[in-house]
């Protein structure tokens, strides 16, 4: 009778554990239903934002011709934006990196692009990497390619601005390409997302590293990270944001028309498998954050229609797990001037920082033109 009950308690641990095994891991961000509705693709069914706009650089026939990978940054009273500035196409040798900066207390007036960076080989891209600000201290980052993207010389560098002016001489990191800066953890540490470079995609896509260093010149370290389908992702593009109760989730790009997330319960040095959510996206660059009082924000392309960049839309969560709330930050119908290499039109690749009582939005149009939009908090608060 005990040897009985003991096997009919093991076949049933048995069965439990092989039913907990094919139990999908529960999606650590979504959408409510309905929130966006494909059959409006022009609008998806949301309310149009009211903001002022501003043009930080205009692609014209005797200037460079191609503008992408907007990220902005406030020092002190002053905000930043820098780009990857090429002559016609993506990623062609002889791209740079442009940056400008404004007056917090004139946002409206932003001063002459100058030139931060080129690759002094002459045979890669510049590709703009976003920011790290360490008290007074400004760095600036940005990736090199060895040719291509995925090539295995492909590498982050930085330069920090010096207070005589200028810039200090490239310092290079680590390995990987990357389009967007890392992001201040719980504790001070640094996140840094983007992708894996030569044999690394082997086995890996999304390349993740942490350091304790405030400036980010040393110490990055690879965080473990494990797709478990390498093939629906190319470029994963990773756009971590830190919830309330400091578990960080971090959304990347992928083939499937919605998102994937990954979460880290500490502090981004380890992480779950990435599994797919329901929130729409058209495969490119998206912006996540906190607003004051909480909320998180997801800005992105989000028809599931691949490659359509027409729609810009950014959605509030409460808790950063739930998204309930949207509207339409660029809707206009947009058209390529400069035919180039992965030329597409549309409103695409956005960055956005809190600044005062507005969200910052900087983006690419047609992957020509950056623009900045000032979004006032107020309008956020008011979505239903």
């Amino acid at each position: 009778m005990g040897s009985t009950c003991c096997s009919k308690a093991l076949n049933g641990l048995i069965v439990l554990l092989i039913v907990a095994g094919n139990v999908k891991a529960a999606a650590p961000l979504g959408v409510v239903d309905g929130l966006f509705d494909s059959k409006q693709p022009r609008t998806l069914g949301l309310g149009k934002l009211t903001f002022t706009e501003s043009v930080l650089y205009q692609a014209t026939k005797t200037t460079y011709r191609f503008c992408h990978h907007p990220n902005l940054v406030q020092r002190g009273d002053e905000v930043w934006c820098m780009w990857s500035n090429g002559r016609v196409g993506e990623d062609e040798p002889g791209q740079r990196i442009l940056f400008s900066k404004a007056a917090v207390a004139n946002l409206s007036e932003w001063s002459r692009p100058q030139q931060l960076a080129t690759d002094p080989a002459g045979h890669g891209a510049c590709v703009a990497s976003g920011w790290i600000v360490a008290g007074r201290r400004l760095v600036a980052l940005y990736t090199v390619t060895g040719g291509t993207n995925f090539d295995p010389r492909t590498a982050l560098f930085a330069r920090e601005a010096r207070a005589s002016g200028g810039w200090t001489k490239p310092r290079r990191l680590v390995p990987g390409f990357f389009i967007a800066g890392p992001v201040r953890m719980p504790g001070g540490d640094l996140l840094l997302s983007g992708e894996h470079v030569g044999d690394a995609r082997k086995t890996g896509r999304m390349a993740l590293y942490r350091t304790s260093a405030k400036d980010g010149l040393s110490g990055w370290t690879r965080c473990p990270i494990s797709p478990s389908d390498l093939k629906v992702f190319g470029y994963t593009e990773p756009a971590p944001y830190v919830r309330e109760d400091g578990v960080v989730v971090c959304p990347f790009r992928n083939y499937s028309g919605s998102l994937y997330a990954s979460e880290s319960r500490d502090s981004g040095r380890s992480w779950s498998v990435p599994v797919v959510t329901n929130f729409p996206d058209s495969l490119a660059r998206h912006a996540t954050g906190r607003l004051p009082g909480g909320n998180v924000f997801l800005i992105n392309n989000s028809s599931a229609k691949r490659l359509d960049r027409s729609i810009l839309t950014i959605a509030l969560s409460r808790d950063g797990r739930q998204f309930d709330r949207a509207a339409v930050i660029k809707n206009e119908e947009t058209k390529v001037r400069f035919e180039g290499k992965h030329k597409l039109a549309g409103w695409q690749y956005p960055h956005a920082i809190v600044v005062g009582d507005e969200l910052l939005v900087a983006y690419s149009v047609n992957k020509e033109d950056v623009r900045l939009a000032r979004i006032p908090l107020a309008a956020l608060k008011a979505l239903k």
